[in-house]
């Protein structure tokens, strides 16, 4: 009866591995390109660069917020927008930034689903979980659909114990 000893000793030696790669590389090119646009978006999103933003964004596409009722109600308070430039135009001191992102990749779409940390006039703001729909429009990565959680008490759960995994740098 090895298999199970086996089985846990490849579990633990690959956890080890996984722990040890700070900030791994993308597993394709495919995948490095979409997390390229995540990063770009983030930066757009930390620089107020609305421009950016609306360069790396389908038309058309959608905006879902989930968030705590502040009512106290059982069921979050979920806000629908669809994006258009203008709704980019909004002036904003806040920085964001991701790790640990799972990427799903099938032909021209992609799903990019990650723990983040917004902050807002230089302060933690709250964290959750971003979700990134992407799809190749004439051979480019771009963001169709974003959605995201609003969990102020969930950073200390959230955040990465290793500080280098944050994306993007910087």
């Amino acid at each position: 009866m090895m298999l199970p000893m086996v089985r846990t000793l490849s579990l633990a030696v690959f956890l080890a591995a996984s722990a040890a790669s700070p900030q791994a590389p993308a597993a394709n090119p495919e995948e490095a390109a979409i997390l390229a646009v995540i990063d770009r978006f983030m930066l757009a999103i930390s620089t107020n660069d609305s421009a950016l933003m609306n360069d790396l964004r389908i038309e058309g596409g959608s905006t879902i917020v989930s968030r705590r009722d502040p009512a106290g109600g059982e069921a979050p308070l979920v806000t629908r927008r669809v994006f258009t430039p203008s709704t980019n135009s909004r002036p904003s001191t806040g920085k964001e930034r991701y790790w640990d992102p799972v990427v799903h990749v099938r032909g021209g779409i992609a799903v990019v689903w990650t723990p983040y940390e917004y902050w807002a006039d230089g302060k933690s703001s709250h964290c959750g979980i971003d979700v990134f729909d992407l799809m190749k429009d004439k051979g480019v990565w771009k963001i169709a659909n974003a959605m995201w959680t609003v969990e102020p008490e969930a950073c200390a759960s959230l955040r990465p114990r290793d500080p280098s995994k944050i994306r993007p740098a910087g």
